[in-house]
């Protein structure tokens, strides 16, 4: 179930997802009536948003979630749903509403119950979810070596967000308390589209797909299973 699309530069391979996206959720919009669509932070996706917010779609419609959040105020310049609302919600996008996983809870294990909330506004499955990976095989904020990262990578927990203490995780940065999607809340997706770029990147795809080490490689957890289709974007 795994579809590997390999662009012969960032600005194909941008245009390429944002192409995919937008026929996702004008689909979603056409059949249910509505549309959800699951999205990553970090900067590779910025110029991608941009493309798709430019298009014409029933964005009134749509209802945006990030796949994970830091434990920060949404106005912070690390927030993840503060780079969805500048480089996504802009343009004709304006229109569409993004559901927040940070609230008011002191810690993002105390949050979970709010953010399962929120997420349930979007309809589910989700039309299309878009995920990013780190170098040490880890997305949305499903990092090896964490405390939750069983439970988040438990394919049949019925939970949909999980607080995550990503202390000592060398690629979490900064600020290492985060809320997550579950892998159990991101396979129930029509699609799952990984974006990444360099060929670092691309070797760690290889090796996730080759041996199933969801510890090591959370990633793999998305390789190794059969429940929905996953389509990896990548442009050196």
């Amino acid at each position: 179930m795994i579809k590997e699309i390999q662009c012969d530069s960032r600005d194909e391979l941008f245009t390429n997802v944002a192409n995919k996206c937008a026929s996702r959720l004008t689909r979603g919009v056409e059949k249910q009536g509505r549309a959800s669509f699951v999205v990553p932070g970090g900067t590779t996706p910025a110029p991608m948003f941009e493309r798709l917010s430019k298009m014409s779609l029933d964005w009134h419609n749509i209802l945006v979630a990030p796949s994970d959040e830091r434990w920060i105020p949404v106005d912070h310049q690390a927030s993840n749903q503060k780079l969805v609302e500048e480089n996504l919600l802009i343009n004709q996008a304006s229109k569409a509403r993004v559901m927040p996983l940070k609230n008011d809870a002191e810690t993002p294990m105390a949050g979970e119950a709010i953010a399962e909330k929120n997420i349930s506004e979007l309809e589910q499955p989700f039309d299309v979810t878009l995920v990013g990976m780190g170098n040490d095989g880890h997305f949305a904020s499903l990092f090896p070596g964490t405390p939750q990262i069983a439970e988040a990578l438990d394919p049949e927990t019925t939970k949909k967000c999980i607080g995550i203490d990503a202390t000592g995780c060398p690629v979490a940065g900064e600020f290492t308390q985060r809320i997550s999607l579950t892998l159990s809340a991101i396979l129930n997706s029509k699609l799952i589209i990984v974006l990444i770029t360099g060929k670092e990147k691309l070797q760690v795809v290889q090796r996730a797909k080759a041996k199933l080490a969801p510890f090591d490689l959370p990633i793999s957890a998305l390789f190794h299973q059969n429940q929905t289709p996953v389509e990896v974007y990548w442009a050196e």
